[in-house]
């Protein structure tokens, strides 16, 4: 049973339907099955292509440098590094917690990234143009200014 519905009346927050936390994971589900669909013939998730790039633009940092720039907690990264450094696309050195250890994409990774991001790119102008870019650029600038909010 589908239990969503488009507002088409005044707002009513005392409706479960129009719950916050509820609309924002439905909708970041719906986008993360539109993007493994699109993408799944290269083999990574949308969990793991940020962490790609990020080591890509970094091209080295320890664990709690990369999870602080992902805003990733590090049991998420953990868990989508372990595929990454398994497949060869991402290599630790070093041992321990912290900034002990390192991480670095490897030439197998920095390929990887090249072949995906083009399709990367027509996915994402999929989406913009579904919803227009100067509406998307004000959803990115009301979703950044809410959750700084929230997180202050």
């Amino acid at each position: 049973m589908h239990i969503h519905t488009i507002v088409t009346k005044e707002l009513s927050l005392d409706s479960m339907e129009n719950c916050v936390c509820f609309n924002l994971r439905w909708v970041s589900r719906a986008f993360s099955q539109y993007f493994v669909s699109a993408l799944n013939h290269h083999g990574l998730l949308p969990t793991q292509t940020p962490i790609l790039a990020a080591l890509a633009a970094k091209q080295e940092a320890s664990m709690a440098d990369l999870s602080d720039w992902l805003g990733m907690d590090r049991t998420t990264l953990v868990r989508n590094l372990g595929p990454l450094k398994r497949d060869g696309l991402v290599r630790a050195t070093g041992q321990g917690r912290g900034n002990k250890g390192s991480l670095a994409l490897t030439p197998k990774g920095h390929s990887a990234l090249e072949k995906f991001i083009p399709d990367w790119r027509v996915a994402q102008q999929n989406i913009v143009k579904t919803l227009g870019a100067k509406r998307w650029t004000q959803i990115l600038q009301d979703l950044e200014r809410a959750a700084l909010a929230v997180n202050n």
